[in-house]
């Protein structure tokens, strides 16, 4: 059986069907439960139904086979007349067959197919069709991408194909996937095996296709050709009429048309019954109907052939079960859809001049992209950004996001040329892993900021661990953002700010901040500031106050900050402000300055800015000025100009945002790779292990949490698993020494806030009668206990792993012991983690930055952070994982209590 590129090809020997107890797995082995329906995009942007087939769709999989051409049924089969393919459908179909078949549907069609056939142990048999119509399109890469995320949910890490020698498209599509590939000759063919480990060059190629996919889908938003508001009233307030009026403001080209049957025309464009009675296709439906009626309307644009949709319409919690019928009919008939709730889209200048909004203002145009969730949100920005010349390239509210999200609209500004900036504004994203590959990419080309929500206390969840509960939605997010290079702002002051900023000016250099005043106090208010952002202001090298002090008057002080005195001429506060801007030791300048009765040097900040060769980024802080933030232009004809402020403490946010993306992009390049002694193949078993005994999930018992620290080669203290009282006092006899011992309960996570936990014992009677106590107590609870000798004291860490349902692995580094609710700053980043993440992380905890943290093992602690990240990210079964305490000493770091806990894949 064959399938080639995106059509017909690779051959499976023809297996007979497996009998239901050879086909079980075995104990431990991973449940082959079928995969959840999933939503896909080709490479045109269209989306694709991904489903399980059964028996049900053996007549739609038969059609398919029949599509095939002469050529396409050769490749597939190895033969131009294969024999009785309808057997061989409703027998791979068969359940007692012991595979699996997915299929590939397009506005409800049947467009590929893709099967997998165990074969024993990790291997699989895999073979697929796709209809030749569409095999240009990504199909058999797609069902292929899923069909090895069900691969390693069975427990199955190798796909085998046989591929005819002259089909070199299908092994384009298998080389395509990006995962390692083995090849032999065979006969007339190629035996090609695939080996599921998605690895760097894996993610690359799969986040291409996905903007390549995403970008495309978004076109008949922002590039349509022609556009549809259903739900346009007579009244001057009806929203639907609103968006008619920015159409026409925005003078968008194409057709536009609206659906209100009481009427003959609105704001002069023609109005008709219905969708279906609109004349000639429909790339853009704007909806603005009630929701109750939203479901037949979603529909009607399907069945009329509309590519987009925009849904105005709030309301939807309102109608039980509305969402996901809406998103059904959606994936239907292949449209994307951007909200409901959403205040509409806009992209202003050419080609599309289009303004399918309700905002009441077509936005200006420019190079600024925006997405967001909140309407409030997407009219405040635009309006503040109004306010100091910068305009958008485009700009979606995307609302509630049931289906177009802030990831796809950042692969629509990655492929979009005429965008510079980004901002973002996303509440919830389901992907956060996705949404960080695909801003990472986007980021290396252009700034991308985001406003973030959800910072406060109350987003805290509950859990058992401390990891877990320290992965809060905003700590989750904290993690996303580092990796792909997004700089948080915490409020809408400080984004136009520093969208200002990096509109105006060049990225900070390394170096030094330098406050240049002719305001003793403002100085000062600055230089607080700065050292609120974490911003370095350093003392000047000699032979810059040198310069300094040769243009400036003989009382001014050159220190940092540089207080020129409040009588400095214009033309000496200008020469100093040139000085500081051509030292390349220079980062980055504040001035702050205002009128005195006797001089005035703050309107000669920017002439010495557009004087200065190659310099550092300026920002103005101009007390008493009228705006809050306004722009100081340099040149005429530049894009160049200086942003100015009022406050000190909205100079130095915005500075950090862009001091902290100077300092991503300069970032070492190198990936995460795994640690030295690590041992993949042991930590698999010992999860499958515990899932033989606990298929639900459970914490690893002591014994099993020292196997995988094992595999993963993570120093830890020893410990003695001793499941009775005599077998406890037994191995505190052979300790020699004071010990410690721990009791083990099922249900009991924190055994210190139990009673479990006493140290130290001496006496091996003494500890036989401390585990008795305890397993009377705890009944048919009881498990065990663990005896260690006494660690070495030392400085207390938690080093840890959560796996987040949006995010993934996440690690975290933070104070641990009695500490770990109470000190410190805990960092948060996703796994794998690199060298740079490592430093952040041990940088960002404000605990190695004093005398005595830098006395301390951090290379050991590092070390740890690392095996902990591999594990997390090797073992997608492991939920939680707590390395708490880390006892780090000035020689070395060693776990002396580790909680893992694990459960089985999601289906």
């Amino acid at each position: 059986m064959r399938q080639d590129k995106d059509g017909p090809g690779a051959e499976i020997p023809e297996a007979p069907p497996a009998a239901p107890a050879a086909d079980a797995p075995a104990p431990g082995a991973p449940r082959r439960t079928p995969p959840r329906p999933a939503r896909v995009l080709l490479r045109d942007g269209v989306p694709a139904l991904i489903t399980a087939l059964g028996p049900d769709d053996e007549a739609e999989l038969v059609e398919l086979h029949t599509r095939l051409s002469d050529r396409d049924r050769y490749l597939r089969f190895a033969t131009l007349h294969p024999r009785d393919v309808a057997g061989y459908v409703r027998r791979t179909l068969d359940p007692s067959y012991g595979g699996l078949t997915l299929g590939a549907r397009v506005r409800g069609r049947l467009v590929g197919a893709v099967q997998l056939l165990p074969a024993g142990g990790e291997l699989a048999e895999v073979a697929a069709v796709v209809d030749p119509g569409e095999r240009h399109e990504g199909v058999a890469t797609a069902l292929l991408e899923e069909l090895a995320a069900t691969a390693l949910r069975w427990g199955v890490r190798r796909l085998q194909a046989y591929v005819l020698a002259e089909n070199g498209p299908m092994m384009q599509v298998l080389t395509g996937l990006g995962m390692p590939l083995e090849t032999v000759s065979a006969g007339g063919g190629v035996s090609l095996e695939v080996v599921l480990e998605p690895g760097d060059r894996y993610w690359t190629a799969s986040e291409t296709r996905f903007r390549t996919a995403a970008a495309a889908g978004l076109a008949p938003l922002l590039r349509p050709g022609s556009v549809v508001v259903v739900g346009a009233g007579r009244g001057e307030r009806s929203v639907g009429r609103s968006v008619l009026r920015s159409l026409r403001a925005a003078g968008f080209p194409g057709p536009v048309h609206a659906v209100n049957p009481s009427a003959g025309e609105l704001e002069g464009y023609p109005c008709h019954r219905s969708v279906a009675d609109v004349p000639g296709p429909v790339d853009l439906a704007v909806l603005a109907v009630p929701a109750v009626g939203i479901e037949a309307v979603v529909e009607e644009c399907g069945r009329a052939g509309v590519r987009g949709l925009v849904v105005l319409s709030g309301g939807f919690p309102a109608v039980p079960g509305l969402a996901g019928r809406v998103r059904a009919l959606v994936d239907r008939y292949g449209m994307r859809m951007v909200g409901p709730n959403s205040v509409g889209v806009a992209a202003p200048g050419a080609p599309a001049l289009l303004d399918a909004t309700f905002a009441g203002r077509t936005p200006p145009t420019g190079d600024l992209g925006l997405v967001a969730q909140s309407g409030g949100v997407v009219l405040a920005a635009l309006a503040a950004w109004q306010r100091i010349g910068l305009g958008v390239s485009a700009v979606a509210a995307i609302g509630d996001a049931h289906d177009v999200g802030a990831r796809d609209l950042l692969a629509w500004f990655d492929e979009d040329p005429g965008t510079r900036l980004v901002v973002l504004y996303a509440e919830s994203e389901p992907d956060l892993r996705g949404l960080a590959r695909t801003a990472e990419h986007l980021a290396r080309r252009m700034p991308v900021l985001a406003l973030e929500p959800g910072t406060s206390a109350a987003g805290a969840r509950a859990a058992a661990s401390h990891t877990a509960r320290s992965a809060t939605p905003h700590a989750v997010r904290e993690a996303a953002y580092a990796a792909a290079g997004i700089q948080g702002v915490g409020e809408l002051g400080t984004l136009s700010a520093a969208v200002a900023l990096l509109q105006g000016q060049p990225l900070p250099r390394p170096g030094t901040v330098v406050v240049l005043t002719n305001l003793g106090g403002g100085g000062v208010l600055a230089a607080d500031a700065c050292a609120a952002e974490g911003l370095p202001l350093e003392p000047l090298p000699e032979d810059l106050r040198a310069r300094l002090e040769a243009v400036l008057p003989p009382l001014a002080s050159t220190a940092n900050p540089v207080d020129t005195g409040a009588a400095v001429p214009a033309d000496a506060f200008a020469a100093a402000l040139r000085e500081l801007l051509e030292d390349r030791r220079v980062g980055a300048v504040l001035t702050v300055t205002a009128p005195t009765g006797v001089s005035d040097p703050g309107p000669a900040v920017a002439g010495a800015v557009a004087a200065a060769r190659d310099p550092a980024p300026v920002v103005d802080v101009r007390f008493a000025g009228a705006d809050p933030l306004c722009r100081l232009p340099l040149e005429p004809g530049s894009d160049r100009f200086v942003p100015s402020v009022t406050e000190p403490a909205l100079a130095a946010r915005a500075l950090a945002v862009a001091w902290r993306r100077a300092a991503w992009l300069r970032r070492p390049g190198c990936g995460a790779v795994p640690p030295e002694g690590v041992d993949v193949v042991a930590a698999r078993a010992v999860v499958a292990a515990v899932l033989a005994r606990a298929p639900g999930g459970d914490w690893l018992l002591p014994y099993e949490v020292g196997a995988l620290c094992a595999a993963a080669a993570l120093p830890v203290v020893p410990a003695t698993w001793a499941p009775t009282p005599a077998d406890a006092a037994a191995a505190a006899a052979a300790l020699g020494g004071p010990v410690a011992v721990k009791g083990t309960v099922r249900g009991v996570v924190h055994k210190g806030d139990a009673g479990l936990l006493r140290l130290p014992v001496s006496d091996p009677a003494e500890v036989a009668a401390t585990v008795t106590g305890w397993q009377e107590r705890a009944g048919e609870a009881w498990l065990g206990a663990v005896v260690q000798p006494l660690a070495e004291a030392g400085d207390e860490l938690l080093v840890g792993a959560v796996r987040d349902a949006a995010a993934g692995a996440v690690v975290l580094l933070g104070p641990g012991g009695r500490a770990t609710d109470a000190l410190g700053h805990r960092v948060h980043r996703l796994a794998p983690v690199t060298d740079a993440d490592v430093e952040e992380m041990l940088r960002g905890t404000g605990l190695f930055g004093t005398a005595h943290g830098r006395t301390l093992a951090t290379g050991a602690v590092g070390d740890c952070l690392r095996r902990v990240a591999w594990l997390a990210d090797a073992l997608p079964e492991v939920r939680e994982l707590d390395v708490n305490p880390l006892v780090v000493t000035p020689g070395g770091a060693r776990a002396l209590d580790v909680r893992v806990q694990v459960g089985p894949l999601p289906a």
